[in-house]
């Protein structure tokens, strides 16, 4: 079962902060624990210390005030010096039953008996009546110096349990810190997971956001996935599904419009040619000099706007993968040769001299498609060059691809230019004076065939300022299926609706091969 999101972006970053700094919280109060355990049994220590060193202090020093004034007693006879012997035998016995309740151990405790024991029975002996004198009084040294004896290593024992304490605190002090220093860890390693987790939350909505959105900026108008995350992203997600169905029917009526726009010019052009051709013919008449310069103008325009609506309907068919890619050996330095020998006219009018040079091994390539993208390139080259210019065609083979360059010698291609160069419809800011404007379909077939082949085709930095040159690279032997796939993988999300949108456009009985030909455009370099 999946934990549900939080309503919205912010108060789930407030979980997240809350729970990111919660095992940081929880250590501090461990810590602020321990430490108070660790100060009280500190203190404990300290009181159980001072106690032990006062009473056994104090035990031998009411020994030897006994001692005092047992002889004070035996010396002078006199009856009221038994109240001292008798308040240090009182003193004797408190000093020992504290001792008692102190940690002192089983030997220890012992030998407070023995002191205790010991100093009841000479006690008893000192107040017996016929030990009087001085000489009865030194019989009892021996006694005293063996309490004393005692409560000596009373003492010592004493010392020894307050430097065991002492170690004790040490070892616990020590033992506090490696808990507190691997708590510490913990707490902080626990909070990075948890940032690291809810990180990954908090960016997957926005990363799948973010694939939408470049998505649609690349034109993939497939359904996307789901947005998953807070309330306020989902609906954010689902405004982006809305555009994506809005720039879908755009798409959609800019494919009817092209099958409208070729059913709506297909026939009037069809006449006006066959008019034409008949008036140069000589049927309603000979022609005069000038007439016969108005039918040329007439047949070359005409000619010209049936080549942009082929350019038209070309890109459209390049763009959604409608002819598939026929495989095959293609000599590339055979194919740009013919290439210049069927535009040999177009050269010959501007005085222009093609020089191709370099070969490369034999291609697995759609023959057709690779001669629609070079011939516009070198249209495109003869477009922009001045007259008596020179078109260079490098041809460079490689392990497993091979490049084609083709070089102008025109204006160049400006600057602000170069990143929309490849863009349908797109007219470069230095166009030829002279030169009708062009479709801007040329080197975006050009591109989309370049893709097809698992290729690409770019504007190569050249040396100098004048001139464009076009770097195409083409693998060898490619997987076409993968290349056609990946080449298309947003231009195929036009899906089957789109596709039957534009089916009639190419599928047309009207729309014959006659009227659909494989005619290059020019372009916009």
């Amino acid at each position: 079962m999946r934990l549900p999101y939080p309503r919205s972006f912010s108060s789930l970053l407030l979980v997240g902060f809350a729970l990111v700094t919660l095992p940081l919280l929880l250590g501090m109060g461990y810590t602020a624990y321990v430490q108070e355990r660790l100060a009280a049994q500190t203190r404990s220590a300290i009181a159980i210390t001072v106690q032990v060193t006062r009473t056994t202090r104090q035990l031998a020093e009411d020994i030897s005030t006994l001692q005092r004034a047992a002889g004070q007693f035996y010396v002078l006879q006199d009856p009221q010096l038994r109240a001292g012997m008798r308040d240090a035998h009182e003193a004797v016995d408190h000093a020992l039953q504290t001792l008692r309740a102190l940690p002192f151990g089983p030997s220890n405790s012992s030998r407070i008996d023995t002191i205790d024991q010991r100093e009841k029975v000479l006690y008893s002996q000192l107040n017996d009546p016929t030990n009087v004198g001085l000489r009865r009084f030194d019989s009892f040294a021996t006694e005293f110096g063996a309490l004393s004896r005692l409560a000596d290593q009373l003492t010592v024992a004493g010392n020894a349990m307050v430097d065991n304490q002492v170690a004790a605190l040490t070892r616990r002090a020590q033992t506090l810190r490696t808990v507190l220093l691997s708590q510490a860890a913990a707490a902080v390693l626990l909070s990075v997971l948890i940032a690291a987790l809810f990180s990954w939350l908090l960016s997957r909505p926005v990363r799948q956001i973010d694939q939408a959105i470049r998505r649609l900026g690349a034109g993939d108008l497939q359904p996307q996935p789901r947005v998953q995350g807070p309330v306020d992203l989902v609906f954010l997600g689902q405004q982006l599904d809305w555009l994506r169905l809005r720039l879908r029917e755009l798409d959609e009526q800019k494919l009817r419009f092209l099958r409208h726009v070729s059913h709506e010019l297909k026939t009037p052009l069809a006449s006006l040619r066959e008019g034409v051709e008949l008036l140069a013919d000589g049927v309603g008449g000979r022609l005069t000099a000038q007439q016969r310069e108005i039918t040329q103008i007439m047949r070359g325009n005409a000619r010209d706007l049936q080549q942009r609506i082929e350019n038209l309907i070309g890109y459209s068919r390049a763009l959604r993968q409608l002819d598939p890619l026929v495989s095959g050996g293609v000599d590339l330095a055979a194919l740009l040769d013919a290439l210049v020998r069927r535009n040999d006219l177009a050269l010959r009018a501007k005085r222009l001299r093609v020089q191709r040079e370099g070969s490369a091994p034999l291609l697995q390539a759609d023959r057709g498609k690779l001669d629609t993208l070079f011939e516009n390139l070198l249209i495109n080259a003869m477009r922009f060059s001045p007259v008596n210019g020179v078109i260079a065609i490098t041809v460079r083979g490689a392990k497993e691809a091979v490049e084609v360059i083709v070089c102008d010698q025109g204006p160049g291609v400006a600057e602000e230019d170069r990143a929309h160069l490849f863009k349908p419809f797109f007219q470069g800011s230095r166009q030829p004076p002279a030169a009708a404007p062009g479709s801007g379909l040329g080197l975006a077939i050009a591109r989309e065939y370049a893709q097809l082949h698992g290729g690409d085709i770019e504007l190569c930095r050249t040396q100098v300022d004048a001139g464009a040159c076009f770097c195409v690279h083409l693998p060898l032997r490619p997987d076409l299926r993968a290349a056609q796939t990946k080449a298309h993988g947003v231009a195929a999300a036009a899906n089957t609706d789109q596709n039957e949108a534009a089916g009639a456009l190419e599928g047309d009985p009207e729309s014959s091969s006659d009227w659909v030909s494989t005619q290059p455009s020019d372009d916009k370099s």
